[in-house]
């Protein structure tokens, strides 16, 4: 993926997975929160700056696909994905 050489990568998913553990692990993750938290935690990596937009851009791609998993089990499988996004 070319993506994965982008700083901040692993620190986005690993940001929206805090994000989701915290608050509700347990209720159903939703494509539209997780695309929201992808916005809210580039402008907490990069404020709010052009950096923040391609930083969200650059991870939408790398965001698992929602499939009925709770907020946990999707927290789980993105800090999988941030593994993969430092190799």
């Amino acid at each position: 993926m070319q993506n994965r050489t982008l700083p901040g990568l692993p620190e986005l998913l690993l940001g929206i997975a805090d994000k989701l553990d915290r608050k509700h692990p347990t209720k159903p993750v939703t494509q539209a929160l997780v695309l929201a938290q992808a916005l809210v935690v580039a402008e907490e990596l990069h404020g709010p700056t052009e950096a923040a937009e391609d930083a969200e851009r650059a991870i939408l791609p790398l965001l698992p696909a929602v499939t009925g998993q709770t907020r946990g089990e999707y927290s789980t499988q993105l800090r999988l994905a941030a593994v993969g996004a430092v190799l």
